[in-house]
């Protein structure tokens, strides 16, 4: 009985994985990544149910045509909508019988089979997805080979009909045109469709086709030549693509956007007389070169590739959130995190592109001394020992292995420099992202470690000096892109440090781009984290709304496909976390509805592990958090000013409960609305208890029992808390 039950779930398992990447097929002919969107677009495709049949029959066949083929979860999609779209191109072509659906199959095995094969080779040589090309390829074997095949009866050509006239016809044309109905009702049922998921979109397409059309109008180009090239929908395509699927939203990708909108169109006059010749069309070829011309470029340009995602695309919406975390939490995109190369306070003398020496290539560069009333050094400043930098530990700021190390140069006397050897004596240590972050101008033979050597943060290097082009003494210290000293510089920031700008008063920054004159320490790192992300691991809840009988509640932590640590509630809603030396933050909240979740986010998603830290701000909170439709509905409404919420936070250390009492504000300017919440965090137990006060709904989180799920050789246990501290 228990192997039948076994099977039957694995059975309804895969079912259910069939189901989905099909769905995602139907859904990535618009490039939309969701398969919950791919339901809708696939009933769309059963208007005509002889054609959604066929279709849906071919799609069939390039599913299991990919999975012979070695497929996995990933490719199997894309190989779905190549096969999807050769049988909707079969039908549409061709009056349906017998061999329009063996047709169908053959398009659907070989459109799988190619998307396998060239999804493959795109990706190592090209780092590009293959997209839509072999439904083009079988698409145009298909009609090349259909002219021999006697049972076939072409279908007579219907023009689409006219309902808003000029191009705004055109416009919803050609998303209907994307799953063969040249219709504006069908189109504008696919648009709907989009707009549920992505507003962006929209303005996207609205973008792409504008561009085209005034480019193709500007040209001059014939009416009758651009009928059969489908240029509007390769258009609309290419601008989704580029400047939305793989793109974090910026004018500057929605520009590149436009340009590959304008690129496809161009293309797809020029490929369609070209296969004219040969009674031909381009299909989706113009729309394929056109995104790989420009998404090539882009990747491989190192000042905007990290605007780009290859390897993750989605709603430019959830591109722009993940993108703006990423930024607050761990420095822009590229940037290397480095911790601070000293112990004690101190301060910028030059920061980046300072008007000294960092300039040009050698822009993303530090410069650190230690001042006391506004000075670097005691006394007359005669003395090397006269400087208060002199002779400090300098420390490594990064995990790595030392590669190079120079320790010989003289010191020079206060006022004078080294032209000759600019660095003085250095250390160079190679990081596991290839690249080399160097420490400059040492003191002479004080140098501790040897080439091939592993540090850590907070490893002794050597001593402070004033070798080299250093005219007193401090640190230089900048990450560059080869080994050789005096390589080009590339962009990095300081992690988890305390930040005082005069007249501000200390700040607390987990990643930061210090300006000159900023003085910087270390935050200590602490034990303030709400979970510990450890498998299995999590807290029993009591939640009361309003005092009202209390519900139970649970979240605990699991490891995803990916490797990464996941918040899992008991009402089955995800979020995935991070919790280093510096922070514990919270992201990537997905679409299942948990308002105890949402709730427990507000109060301890964004925490820093810093003793030292006692006042912080956020503006990275979604607002979709926030326990009010308005403001949800606001946030997806008015993306993306109405996207994020600021937070005030503030924390102080309770001795009766041995906890740290952590309150938030957080306020969504638009709606005026705001939402108060204050957690206890309990080190070695996390967060034990939580109140928030929202509007007229109060809530009480407490928490009853800390557990760990089984696995395999680690035992499960439920322990009882007992806790003295409630929050009232």
């Amino acid at each position: 009985m228990n192997y039948d039950k076994g099977g039957m779930n694995v059975a309804r398992r895969a079912l259910r994985e069939l189901v989905q990447e099909l769905a995602l097929g139907y859904a990535w002919i618009g490039l939309v990544p969701s398969w919950k969107a791919g339901v809708f677009l696939a009933a769309l495709t059963w208007i005509q149910p002889l054609a959604g049949a066929v279709g849906l029959l071919a799609a069939l066949s390039a599913w299991a045509a990919a999975h012979i083929a070695g497929a996995d979860a990933a490719e199997r999609p894309v190989a779905v909508f190549n096969g999807l779209l050769s049988g909707l191109f079969v039908v549409h072509v061709w009056a349906a019988g017998a061999s329009v659906c063996a047709l169908a199959v053959l398009g659907g095995v070989l459109s799988g089979w190619l998307s396998v094969v060239l999804g493959r080779l795109s990706g190592s040589l090209l780092t590009l997805p293959i997209l839509s090309l072999p439904y083009a390829l079988v698409a145009m074997l298909t009609s090349a080979a259909g002219g021999s095949l006697s049972t076939l009866q072409p279908h007579a050509y219907v023009a689409p009909p006219a309902y808003f006239g000029g191009h705004v016809d055109a416009f919803f044309n050609a998303f209907g045109a994307l799953y063969f109905y040249t219709s504006p009702l069908m189109g504008a049922a696919v648009l709907a469709v989009l707009l549920v998921f992505s507003r962006y979109y929209a303005v996207l397409a609205l973008l792409g086709y504008g561009a085209a059309a005034l480019c193709l109008g500007t040209l001059g180009a014939a009416p009758e030549h651009l009928a059969s090239t489908a240029w509007d929908s390769s258009a609309i395509l290419a601008a989704l693509l580029v400047g939305g699927l793989f793109a974090t939203p910026s004018f500057l990708t929605a520009g590149l956007g436009v340009l590959a909108a304008v690129f496809a169109a161009w293309l797809a006059l020029a490929l369609g007389r070209i296969s004219n010749v040969a009674h031909l069309l381009p299909h989706s070829v113009p729309f394929v070169m056109a995104a790989w011309l420009v998404l090539y470029a882009a990747v491989h340009n190192v000042r905007i590739a990290n605007r780009f995602n290859m390897h993750l695309p989605d709603f430019p919406e959830r591109t722009h959130a993940r993108t703006r975390i990423a930024k607050a939490r761990m420095g822009s995109p590229g940037s290397v995190p480095l911790a601070l190369p000293f112990a004690g306070a101190w301060t910028v003398s030059q920061g980046f592109s300072g008007e000294h020496t960092h300039r040009g290539l050698w822009r993303h560069a530090l410069d650190f001394v230690v001042l006391q009333d506004g000075k670097s050094f005691a006394g007359r400043g005669s003395r090397l020992e006269d400087f208060y930098c002199y002779n400090q530990p300098v420390l490594s700021p990064a995990y790595g292995q030392v590669w190079q190390v120079i320790a010989h140069i003289a010191d020079n006397l206060p006022g004078s420099i080294n032209v000759v050897d600019n660095w003085g004596n250095y250390v160079v240590i190679r990081m596991a992202n290839g690249k080399f972050v160097l420490l400059a101008h040492l003191k002479p033979e004080s140098v501790v470690v040897q080439a091939g050597a592993w540090v850590k943060p907070g490893d002794v290097l050597g001593y402070c000096g004033n070798s080299g082009r250093s005219p007193q003494p401090h640190i230089h210290m900048h990450v560059q892109t080869a080994a050789e000293a005096g390589s080009p510089t590339a962009p990095f920031h300081l992690a988890s440090v305390m930040v005082e700008e005069q007249p501000v008063s200390a700040r607390f920054e987990l990643a930061v781009v210090p300006a000159t004159g900023a003085t910087l320490w270390a935050a200590q790192e602490g034990d303030a984290r709400p979970l510990y992300l450890l498998a299995g691991r999590g807290l029993h809840y009591r939640v009361a709304r309003n005092g009202a009988p209390a519900v139970d509640w649970s979240l605990h932590c699991e490891v995803d496909a990916l490797g990464r640590m996941v918040l899992v509630s008991s009402a089955g809603a995800r979020c995935v976390a991070e919790s280093t030396w510096a922070v514990f933050s919270c992201y990537e909240r997905n679409g299942v509805a948990d308002p105890w979740l949402d709730v427990w986010l507000l109060a301890c998603g964004y925490t820093p592990a810093a003793m030292q830290v006692l006042q912080w701000q956020d503006h990275c909170t979604s607002a979709s958090l926030l326990p009010r439709i308005g403001a949800r509905w606001l946030a997806v409404l008015a993306w993306p000013v109405a996207a994020f919420v600021r937070s005030h936070y503030a924390r102080r250390w309770d001795t009766q409960a041995q906890g740290w009492r952590q309150s938030v504000q957080h306020r969504q300017a638009l709606l005026g609305l705001d939402a108060r919440l204050e957690a206890l965090i309990v080190p070695q137990l996390g967060c034990t208890t939580l109140t928030a006060q929202v509007g007229r709904d109060h809530l009480v989180f407490q928490a009853a029992r800390s557990f760990q799920r089984a696995d395999l050789g680690v035992p499960a246990w439920d322990l009882p808390l007992r806790l003295s501290a409630v929050l009232t």
